[in-house]
């Protein structure tokens, strides 16, 4: 017993005298050094240490404090506040440095490249003669001498980071971040297969990174293939986002026969915005899929690592494809189940999508060659032609309403049974597709077409040449033809050529195309103060109504000379008019509109440098020859235009909407005269419009509230409301300093009518007009004279005085005359146009009461 506690006794002692012997004997500054020339051969990078101490009990390892690791001149790579690592003694004796377990607290690693390029991560070694041991003394105080020469080297078993931070800044690319380490674990990194735990954070959100990879060695060597399996995910709900990243690469240390497959789930790709605030990610639902890449950086000779990195990158092209998108939307337009796949390099490439746009539905199935020729078209910029088919579908009403949420509207087009087709090849230089459709329906914005076919092809060459042949489209509404051919050369204005033929154009079916859906309802006027309006003595009223700003006095400012006109800006519709020629021949053997047929219309559209002209228009229609041309030249400023009608023939609807005028008639209207003007905005040429214009319709429609302001207070109930036949209207007015000068006024709608003159200011639309309606009882009527005021939109109709300055009121007397034969004599300025229909005789009980009365006779 004794003997052993005496052996116990000496083993402590010794144990404890090698521990002092070693702290006492081994001069750690020395050490210390000896270990920053192992870590600046192996990396170039210089350590500053503020203290480490070394220690043999209970087991060897050495620990430092205020780590800084820098390369000279740069901002610090590293930095830590406390490194513990336990060392290998044998390993020492082979001139190596092991660290069996490297632990790292409060660590920061700042990666920064400057915009020159010159990075602070960039590791070499320094040639043997600068690493500054040769010569260096023994680490043992007190035996100073020269020491063979030799090197050393160092490595690591295990690394485990805690509490600390990553942060990169590269001003040559223009990115910058960082994230927080919780905890990282890098174990076996000397073994076959290094493991990696890393438990990380940014901005609140979690992620983490998990996975083993080959032996490190091989990185170096390339004698045998490196593999590698990481696994991340990130944020902390169920359904997190998940990443795998699988794959090996044959020879890692030329970066050669790269194999990867990536696959993952994300709930929405805007979730990387957590770690990436500035990446501008789409909104991409339900992300997943998987998808394999093959890569080799090729025989690259005294290349860089960065060299061949980039080499390898470039190289990258996928072997195989299975990616989903659950919905997206892309510019108003929502896109569901959306699917690539290709099970191959030398399988098709298939798109499949669900698009919901406008309210209707579509399935979108598709192919494009392979992938590999789809990846090598990229490659050279799509100058290998790719075949390609493509078909839309309505999407079926049981397809559509499992799509939809619950409580959502179905697709309004999900019984229009529609197909449309497009097969050929699509390339760079040369592209020919062919189109094919069909539908029973065809719901398109604000129309829905019946009995559609449809048919053509489109053949490219390059970004020069496009041409669209056998283009044919027929339906009940609408039905066409023609060919257009589109040339854009660099040196020159894009010019689109070509004819359009239409058998049948039903502009009543298609009113919701070229007519807004707006109604004409007459808006009651703002209450304003009272205003001044002169009367016919010469006196002065008060009317309750806003004035009317008459006809400004001063003369349309004189237009500058060319050169300084040039100078100014170029408004940006004029810019488009001289961007894009045209010359177009179009033709329609017949068109209805407001139950009309109109044949033979024909015209030239030509548009040159921004000189834009329609002319002959020519047709037939109501009896009529109908003639006219329009051209409007914005080749140089100020832009000037001209306008004939000899006559024409409009749908009023589109003339008051291109006009920007109340929807308050519909019908056909017949235009003659001359009209023309000069400016360089929209407002400027109607300021400056200049000409005569005379203006007629029979047998169309008015807005009866419209009529009721306009005959004066208390003819509401006598004229109803909603819209009423027209029988005629017939203006003629003369234009100038943005006013229309009517000369004429007359119209009938039932037993009402109205005659007389006025001004209409054409921007603010204000009015004062001076009218006779009149309200007809079987063969005699009762008139009074009018002042109308307001707007075209809301007019407002007081009594008006005579040149006495007394009010009249006409009732019996004898039968009017016809008050259409006037005003359209005048509005057509003696060209021919239809008659109006004859005059209805309504017998009504007023009638009998006035007559009982004696007034009438």
């Amino acid at each position: 017993m004794r003997k052993l506690t005496g052996a116990l006794i000496g083993v402590i002692v010794a144990f404890v005298g090698v521990s002092i012997a070693a702290h006492e004997l081994i001069d750690q500054d020395a050490l210390r050094q000896r270990v920053a020339e192992a870590l600046k051969k192996e990396t170039g990078l210089s350590m500053v240490v503020k203290s480490s101490t070394i220690q043999i009990l209970p087991w060897p390892s050495f620990e430092a404090r205020n780590l800084v690791l820098q390369r000279p001149g740069q901002a610090p790579v590293f930095q830590a506040k406390t490194v513990h690592a336990g060392l290998s003694v044998l390993a020492l004796l082979h001139r190596e440095v092991r660290f069996q377990d490297f632990v790292v607290d409060g660590a920061k690693l700042s990666l920064e490249r400057d915009a020159d390029g010159n990075a602070n991560w960039t590791f070499s070694q320094p040639s043997r003669s600068d690493a500054g041991g040769a010569e260096a003394p023994l680490p043992v105080r007190q035996h100073v001498g020269e020491r063979v020469q030799a090197h050393w080297d160092l490595s690591l078993d295990a690394l485990h980071l805690t509490n600390s931070a990553v942060n990169w800044h590269d001003q040559a690319q223009k990115m910058s971040g960082s994230f927080q380490i919780g905890t990282m674990d890098l174990a076996g990194l000397r073994s076959q297969s290094p493991w990696i735990n890393l438990q990380g954070s940014h901005g609140g959100t979690p992620f983490t990174v998990q996975g083993h990879v080959g032996d490190l060695a091989l990185l170096r060597s390339g004698a045998k293939p490196w593999t590698f399996s990481l696994g991340s995910t990130l944020g902390t709900d169920a359904k997190r986002d998940w990443l795998n990243v699988d794959g090996q690469i044959h020879d890692a240390s030329n970066l050669r026969g790269l194999v990867l497959t990536a696959q993952g789930e994300w709930p929405n790709l805007q979730d990387a915005h957590r770690l990436f605030p500035h990446a501008s990610l789409p909104d991409m639902r339900g992300l997943g899929g998987d998808i394999t890449v093959q890569g080799d950086a090729g025989q690259v000779a005294n290349a860089t690592w960065t060299e061949k990195a980039q080499a390898l990158l470039a190289s990258l092209a996928p072997s195989r494809i299975h990616l989903h998108v659950a919905g997206l939307t892309v510019r108003g337009t929502a896109v569901s189940n959306l699917h690539l796949d290709a099970d191959a390099a030398s399988a098709p490439l298939s798109v499949a999508a669900d698009v919901l746009w406008r309210d209707t539905g579509w399935r979108i199935l598709g192919k494009a060659g392979t992938l590999e020729q789809v990846d090598l078209a990229r490659r050279d910029h799509f100058h290998t032609e790719v075949p390609v088919e493509a078909e839309l579908r309505s999407m079926p009403l049981s397809l559509s309403t499992a799509l939809n949420v619950e409580g959502a509207t179905p697709p309004i087009n999900a019984q229009d049974d529609a197909k449309v087709t497009v097969s050929g090849t699509v390339g760079a230089e040369k592209s020919h597709l062919v189109v094919q459709g069909g539908a029973k329906a065809l719901h398109l914005p604000r129309v829905l077409l019946h009995d559609v076919s449809l048919q053509g092809t489109v053949s490219s060459k390059g970004l020069s040449e496009a041409t669209l042949d056998d283009m044919a489209f027929k339906s009940r509404e609408a039905d066409f033809d023609g060919a257009l051919h589109l040339l854009t050369d660099e040196n020159s204005t894009p010019l689109l050529n070509g004819h359009l033929h239409a058998t049948q154009l039903d502009l009543d079916a298609l009113r919701d195309v070229w007519l807004k859906d707006v109604k004409a309802t007459a808006q009651q006027p703002a209450k304003a103060p009272p205003a001044t309006i002169p009367g016919a003595t010469g006196t002065v009223e008060k009317a309750a109504t806003q004035p009317v700003q008459m006809q400004d006095q001063s003369s349309v400012p004189a237009v500058s000379d060319a050169g300084v006109v040039e100078s100014a800006a170029v408004p940006s519709w004029v810019k488009r008019l001289r961007a894009q020629d045209l010359d177009l021949h179009l033709t329609l053997d017949r068109v209805v509109f407001y139950g009309h047929d109109y044949t033979n219309l024909a015209t030239h559209l030509t548009l040159s440098d921004g000189h834009l002209r329609l002319e002959p228009i020519s047709g037939q229609g109501q009896g009529l020859t109908l003639s006219g041309q329009a051209d409007l030249d914005a080749s140089h400023l100020p832009v000037t235009t001209h306008l004939t009608f000899q006559p024409l023939v409009l749908p009023i609807g589109l003339l008051e909407e291109g006009l920007g005028l109340p929807l308050l008639l519909q019908g056909p209207v017949q235009l003659v005269g001359e009209v023309s003007g000069q400016g360089q905005t929209a407002e400027d040429l109607r300021q400056s419009l200049s000409g005569h214009l005379g203006v007629s319709m029979v047998d169309g429609k008015v807005d009866s509230q419209i009529l009721g302001r306009i005959a004066g207070p208390g003819a509401d109930s006598l004229l109803g409301s909603g819209v009423r036949p027209l029988r005629c209207i017939g203006l003629h007015m003369a234009l100038a300093n943005d006013t229309a000068t009517l000369d004429t006024i007359g119209l009938q709608s039932g037993r009402f009518s109205t005659a007389g003159h006025g001004e209409v200011r054409l921007g603010s639309q204000e009015i004062q007009l001076h009218l006779v309606p009149s309200i007809d009882f079987e063969g005699a009527g009762a008139s009074t004279p009018v002042i109308v005021t307001g707007t075209l939109s809301a007019p407002q109709a007081k009594q008006d005085r005579d040149a006495d300055g007394r009010f009249q009121l006409s009732i019996g007397g004898e039968a009017p005359a016809d008050p259409c034969t006037a005003a359209l004599a005048a509005a057509r300025e003696g060209q021919a146009g239809p008659a109006p229909s004859e005059q209805s005789h309504h017998h009504n009980k007023a009638g009998d009461i006035l007559r009982a009365l004696g007034v009438l006779h």
